[in-house]
């Protein structure tokens, strides 16, 4: 591990912390967590050091950290600052500047960024906001000279790089030691006291959660009394790892019989020496709680070894899969590539998998990109992508098994096999013939103005109020917008539909001159059609956060209803901008659309009274 690529790299030390991006508008600082957390407010100290950078305008992105009394970041000084409010004692080191002086600078190489970070800091006394410094050594001289200092390890960057808001195939992490994160899907009792004595650790391995053993060392009472605080509010009957992981055969002696499961939401990082055969770590030590970094995400991380890929190759790493022909550009209107696709479905994963999980979904692939053949799948098809599960047969007699993506290996894995779209079912498998949401997709006809599409939305949004149904608002990611009704599945799919058609022809009654309730491009010029027939069984509508396969690749964006009056298209967002959008925004907008309970009974009475 002495040495990286060829090519020209950048080599910094890798911060044990959390990543963190600093937002300046008009002088003053904002702190966003890489997950769009707004976290101004609990590192006040930190942002008033941003603030007097003196910068008008700037995203500057980095790492927060507390140092040990070595100087060497603690990442569980870090948490303990954080949660007890301690944060005077937190720094942040930056490593890059996607936006300086009203300056767009993402395109820009990363040396380049550098440069104009080092003359932004060589003219300022060191304080709490540093430049992370990069040195003019080997990879592995200055891994050598960080494993000794007792760092977690070293970063090295592609100097010619644009800027990404993830970690791409240009970063290389090399580690001191074995470290990742794990699920917590399980804890046992420390004899006589009120902490956890021992967590059980779990990964995502496709559609199942693998046992990896367990970690008893690492925290103090006060830190093992707060976890096991937390997880007894998750606890559950069952183990949630495999079946076979699950066995008392397959745990030591301390943890068999005294585990308690608990639902795999937490996420803990761990170090250890090494795995064992049967895919167990050996010498673990806690090293605190991940609250930056979603469960569903958590898989066993494979070493990348040094000089493994050199810079052309045809394949890269995504999670869990191989991506081939990376380069392959599948958008030529902005040239848009492959694996600008998988990072993008990647980095949208925790925010995607809840509208797709538990739902039979239809793909739409491009094996040669957008401007090729497109075709839909539905089945398994021999086309068999990895991770992605064959549902129940018995669930559409007659037909082959409906497919699921439940998981960010699945679709990752369907990005790499060249899906560009999903589409769902208003359905779940749990209950399949009986819709848990009713779609109004507002297709509008050619020369349809915008502002008319924006009309429409607010005008169905009116009537559905008066029908006493709540709904939420996202964009199609093509010319449109969708208006999405949740509901209790108890009707089936005919009564669901008829509704549906009953409201599209109410509004083409009531407003012909903007609705019409017949499909098809000659009925709808200069008009909207209110798409109903989304509602029919075995239909689909492209899921929210889905790409579209059209020029720009469009993406089919959940939103606030208080936004659409700013919304300029139904594709506004992009696969090459949604991720960093998401990332600064601070709360889901369909945060209560999860937790609305209504049905369509009084609905149907006023709809047919409103008729007359």
């Amino acid at each position: 591990m002495s040495s990286v690529p060829p090519g020209d790299w950048i080599v910094e030390g890798k911060f044990d912390g959390y990543r963190l991006m600093a937002r300046i508008d008009a002088g003053k600082a904002r702190l966003f967590t890489r997950n769009g957390h707004d976290w101004t407010g609990k590192l006040l100290p930190l942002a008033q050091a941003i603030t007097d950078l003196g910068l008008d305008s700037a995203w500057l992105d980095g790492e927060i950290v507390v140092l040990n009394d070595a100087g060497v970041p603690d990442f569980n000084r870090l948490q303990n600052a954080i949660d007890n409010a301690r944060t005077g004692d937190i720094q942040m080191f930056v490593f890059d500047v996607p936006f300086l002086a009203g300056m767009d600078l993402r395109e820009v190489p990363l040396a380049s960024r550098r440069a104009a970070l080092r003359e932004l800091f060589d003219s300022r006394e060191a304080g709490i906001v540093r430049l992370s410094q990069s040195f003019d050594v080997s990879a592995g001289q200055l891994l050598d000279a960080a494993c000794r200092m007792g760092m977690e390890g070293v970063m090295a960057k592609r100097a010619d790089a644009p800027y990404t808001s993830g970690r791409t195939e240009s970063w290389l992490k090399l580690k001191c030691s074995h470290r990742q994160e794990f699920v917590v899907v399980g804890f046992t009792d420390r004899s006589g006291a009120s902490e956890v004595g021992g967590l059980l650790l779990g990964y995502h391995e496709g559609t199942q959660l693998r046992y990896a053993g367990s970690v008893g060392t690492g925290w103090d009472s006060a830190t093992g009394r707060e976890l096991k605080e937390k997880l007894s509010t998750l606890r559950v009957s069952r183990p949630t790892v495999t079946a076979e992981d699950a066995k008392p055969g397959r745990w030591s002696k301390r943890a068999a019989g005294t585990q308690r499961w608990v639902k795999p939401t937490m996420v803990v990082e761990v170090a250890f020496s090494e795995w064992t055969p049967d895919g167990r770590i050996r010498h673990p030590v806690f090293r605190g709680e991940r609250t930056d970094k979603p469960a569903a995400l958590i898989v066993r991380e494979t070493a990348k070894p040094m000089g493994a890929a050199a810079p052309g190759k045809k394949v890269t790493q995504g999670i869990g899969v191989k991506v081939t022909n990376p380069e392959r550009v599948i958008d030529p209107s902005t040239g848009l590539r492959k694996v600008d696709l998988v990072r993008y479905y990647e980095s949208v994963a925790e925010w995607m998998l809840p509208h797709l999980r538990g739902r039979p979904v239809s793909l739409v692939r491009g094996p040669t990109g957008i401007t090729g053949e497109l075709f839909f799948q539905k089945h398994d098809d021999k086309l068999s992508i990895p991770h992605v599960r064959n549902l129940p047969a018995h669930l559409w007699p007659g037909h082959a098994e409906l497919l699921e993506v439940a998981t960010a290996p699945a679709l990752v894995a369907c990005a790499q096999m060249n899906v560009i779209e999903f589409h769902t079912w208003n359905s779940r498998a749990k209950s399949i013939d009986k819709p848990d949401r009713m779609v109004f997709d507002l297709d509008p006809g050619e020369g349809t103005p915008w502002q008319h599409v924006q009309e429409a939305a607010i005008l169905v949004r009116a009537l559905l109020e008066e029908l006493g149904l709540d709904c939420w608002l996202k964009t199609s990611g093509g010319k449109g917008l969708h208006v999405v009704v949740p509901l209790t599945p108890r009707l089936d799919y005919e009564a669901v539909k008829n509704f549906s058609q009953a409201v599209a022809q109410h509004l083409a009654k009531t407003i012909p001159s903007r609705f019409v309730a017949k499909s098809g491009p000659r009925n709808r010029v200069g008009k909207l059609f209110v798409d109903y027939l989304r509602n029919g069984h075995g239909a689909t509508t492209a899921t929210a956060f889905s790409a579209r396969s059209r020029p720009g690749l469009g993406v089919s964006m959940p939103i606030r209803w208080e936004q659409l009056r700013e919304l300029k298209s139904g594709a506004q967002w992009t696969i090459a901008i949604a991720r960093e959008y998401l990332s600064f925004q601070r709360e889901d907008p369909w945060a209560d659309y999860w937790k609305k309970r209504q049905t369509l009974t009084a609905a149907m009475r006023r709809l047919a009274a409103a008729a007359g």
